[in-house]
């Protein structure tokens, strides 16, 4: 409700020191917002650390009996095949 927002805005302005003002152009959205990072294609990685890129992949280890000794209904009629994965099986 609006008496409940009022009340969090003022509780949370006076708790953190915050002007009105401050507060005002935060609910407005007028502060900046962190820029993007630019992407040129599906396969541009230049904004990822090299260190990170250059690590080999650990590939986590699935215990098989333990999975099937969880409930699995909530997966129950759902699939999901990547469609790239699949242009690359029917090559």
């Amino acid at each position: 409700s609006r008496g409940r927002r009022e009340g969090a805005q003022r509780l949370t302005s006076q708790h953190f020191g915050l002007s009105n003002l401050f507060w005002k152009k935060m609910t407005k959205f007028v502060l900046n917002s962190l820029p993007s990072p630019t992407q040129k294609s599906a396969s541009d990685y230049n904004n990822f650390d090299r260190e990170f890129l250059s690590e080999k992949p650990k590939l986590s280890y699935s215990d098989k009996n333990l999975i099937e000794s969880m409930d699995q209904s909530a997966f129950n009629g759902f699939s999901f095949i990547n469609p790239k994965f699949e242009q690359i099986l029917n090559k």
